[in-house]
């Protein structure tokens, strides 16, 4: 009988310390969870905030195209009876499109005040309808606002956690002190019944006295109940979609007794895997600067009430008046500069399954890019395609094999491509085969990869060669994708690719036949260097970026591709400089076509036809300043929840110029071989030709919407020509 009641008292002893890798770390984490909560002499404290909210765009290959800035600075009053007041004091925006500001899905803030406590908490996207129903709910409760979940250092976190690790990581300097810092592991118990919020990541501890200092990692939804309570059409969604909420928040010792907010990184990710391996996110950076502890003064028995009752929480967020908004410029940082150097993979070792390198092999049906399952051109007409992919994970680490394949209806023509992509550590080794539609475009934005959709309406601004290829390649990323270096081998066969579509089926408008192509097989060799590779001029990213490739081909077509680009974003207040420069040669005996170099409307000289100059030397320049007015910056509320960009009026002028070259009978020949059209009066005039120098054009006008929206035109800068009146969107140089 006493072996049973010792039994019966040791149990949940030997179940906690089984959700720990050793008793030295059970023994760390729950000193840790001692001093994590709320040290008594904390009671309230003000921060300024600078936040930015960006709209990012991660492609397939890891590329990140950055499509709207937003900053936001605000003051956050917190105190220990659970109110949480944020004022938003300046606000201002960079797009590339007109879209909805992010502020509408924040309406009651978005900062996670401390990390004390055994709950977080965190944003809802919206009320659930028990929430809405509920009458008997206290009005300082806010379900709808803010949703718990329980921290890894609650006082019931073994009935929620599991925890791994507990080695050093590094050693912080505060001062004269130097603080021993472990990284803790922590995810989700296996055995988990009961449905609840929870955080899966790593915990950064400070070794000497078990405080918190980082917290990193993803909130997940956890136990069958969670499921039931999700609506069929948000169950559809989470079918066809991966979603995440990741976390990076960060604490500094303020007064040598608190660790309170120094930065947040809040990231939203979704991807459609079924058609494409690219995602969507929202990334959310805030540093907290002029913290002052305890500027508030509280009634102790108003805390203790507080502390006794965790879902006590009144949360609110208010704008100052639109004067005060147009007026602020006490911006601590540049616009774009907070969340410079950060990427979406940050985070894929606590993504959904999907995204992780580890666990079983899975197989999933999807395409690499959305190309891959529909897109319209006038070569292929309607091209529809399917795709596959096996990660072997544990089964050989790193390891992928991609495939896809599909048919173009017009042209009657089967394309697609195998490939083995292997990760290991910095390096990522390929081996790819397969028939595709290339496009002969030059100097392009690094995310123009054709238009999906714009020929259904005769919009096809581009050229295209049919290529067979078969080869290997490495790369290697250095820093935090500060360098990537790329080498190509293998071999290529080029072909002729015929217009199968004369006019555009929504319009008529009729089609340009596409151009000559020099058919030949060659062995091709190829190396790319990228410094910065995220940044572009196109993009919003601010700094500098830079690459440089080098293309060999030895066989039926013999000839040696070199070019260059060097590109630079800078906002100085209200002023932001963008610079793009490229340059290009070709050189070889055979000089085929399609690695000529064109300049034209769509390739650097805005102010010309589409691509009226062509040749097998090129440069060209592009420079745009624009300038946002002190007008209207502020954004504009339409009803509760939706809150529109701000009209913000403004100005840009861009310099072009630009110039292309054939020296020597091949080079001329080559330039010849592009083809060419009758003019009104029946006369041949060549599609393109060199430029006999440098070609300069300059575009001015207003923009609207932070940027995104140009009225306005171009004039190239030559006697008889003709200003061209342009409406576009984005930002293009």
């Amino acid at each position: 009988m006493r072996f049973l009641l010792a039994l019966l008292l040791c149990t949940p002893a030997l179940a906690a310390a089984q959700n720990y890798s050793s008793p030295a770390l059970a023994t760390l984490v729950a000193d840790a969870a001692a001093r994590n909560r709320f040290p008594p002499a904390l009671t309230s404290y003000r921060a300024d905030v600078e936040t930015e909210i960006s709209l990012v765009l991660r492609r397939a290959d890891g590329t990140e195209a950055v499509g709207s800035v937003e900053q936001v600075a605000s003051t956050l009053r917190w105190t220990r009876t659970g109110l949480y007041d944020q004022r938003i004091n300046g606000h201002r925006m960079q797009q590339l499109g007109v879209n909805v500001s992010v502020l509408s899905g924040f309406r009651t803030g978005w900062l996670n005040p401390t990390l004390y406590g055994n709950r977080l908490r965190t944003r809802q996207a919206e009320p659930t309808d028990s929430s809405r129903s509920s009458r008997a709910r206290p009005r300082n409760i806010a379900p709808a606002d803010t949703a718990p979940v329980v921290h890894p250092l609650a006082a019931d976190r073994d009935a929620w956690y599991a925890y791994t690790g507990g080695d050093t990581l590094v050693t912080m300097r505060v001062g004269t002190r130097e603080i021993p810092i472990v990284r803790v592991q922590v995810q989700p118990r296996d055995d988990l019944t009961a449905a609840g919020s929870l955080f899966r990541g790593e915990m950064h501890l400070d070794a000497s006295r078990g405080t918190l200092v980082r917290l990193r990692g993803a909130f997940e939804p956890v136990g069958a109940a969670t499921q039931r309570s999700v609506g069929l059409i948000a169950r559809l969604a989470s079918r066809l979609t991966d979603g995440r909420a990741f976390i990076d928040y960060e604490n500094g010792e303020r007064d040598q007794a608190f660790w309170l907010p120094t930065t947040q990184r809040i990231e939203l990710q979704v991807a459609a895997p079924n058609v494409s391996e690219g995602r969507a996110v929202v990334r959310i950076v805030s540093r907290f600067r002029n913290l002052q502890v305890n500027d508030t003064v509280l009634d102790a028995e108003l805390i203790a009430r507080a502390d006794a009752d965790s879902q006590r929480v009144r949360r609110r967020l208010s704008f100052a008046p639109p004067d005060t908004l147009r007026a602020f410029n006490d911006w601590g940082f540049a616009l774009g500069q907070i969340s410079d150097g950060l990427h979406a993979d940050d985070f894929d070792a606590v993504g959904p399954d999907r995204w992780r390198a580890v666990g079983l092999p899975r197989f999933d049906w999807g395409v690499q890019n959305g190309a891959d399952l529909l897109r319209v051109n006038r070569v292929e007409g309607v091209y529809t395609g399917f795709g596959a992919r096996l990660a072997l994970r544990d089964l050989s680490p790193g390891t992928v094999v991609r495939a896809t394949a599909g048919y173009a209806w017009s042209e009657g023509a089967v394309r697609g491509r195998v490939e083995v992509q292997r990760d290991r550590g910095p390096w990522r080794y390929m081996i790819r085969a397969g028939r595709g539609l290339d496009i002969t475009n030059d100097f392009r934005n690094p995310l123009d990869s054709g238009s999906a959709l714009g020929p259904l309406t005769g919009l096809d601004e581009y050229d295209y060669v049919d290529r067979r290829f078969a080869g290997v390649q490495a790369q290697r990323t250095i820093g935090a994708r500060e360098w990537v270096w790329r080498v190509e081998s293998g071999m290529a066969d080029d072909r002729s690719a015929v217009s199968a579509l004369t006019q555009a089926p929504i319009g008529g408008v009729d089609f340009r036949i596409n151009r000559h192509v020099d058919a030949g097989t060659y062995w091709r060799n190829a190396l790319t260097v990228s410094w910065r590779p995220d940044g572009s001029a196109e993009f919003l990213r601010p700094g500098w970026s830079a690459r440089l490739y080098a293309e060999h081909g030895a066989g039926d077509l013999d000839f040696t591709r070199l070019e260059a680009r060097l590109t630079a974003r800078r906002a100085l207040g209200p002023f932001t400089a963008i610079a793009r420069g490229d340059v290009g040669a070709l050189l070889g005996s055979s000089l085929p076509t399609q690695q000529l170099f064109e300049l034209g409307r769509s390739q650097g000289l805005p102010g010309y036809e589409y691509k009226a100059f062509a040749g097998t030397r090129a440069a060209v320049a592009r420079t745009l300043l624009l300038w946002t007015g002190p007008w209207l910056r502020e954004p504009t509320r339409a009803g509760r929840n939706l809150i529109l960009p701000p009209v913000a009026p403004g100005a840009s002028i861009g310099l072009q110029t630009g110039f292309t070259s054939a020296p020597g009978g091949a080079a001329s020949a080559a330039v010849a071989r592009l083809g060419a059209v009758a003019d009104s009066a029946g006369v041949p005039v060549p599609v393109s030709r060199v430029s006999d120098g440098w070609r300069t054009s300059v575009s001015a006008g207003l923009r609207f919407f932070s940027g995104s929206v140009f009225v306005g035109g171009a004039q190239p800068l030559e006697r008889g020509e003709k200003w061209r009146w342009l409406i576009t969107i984005g930002q293009q140089l």
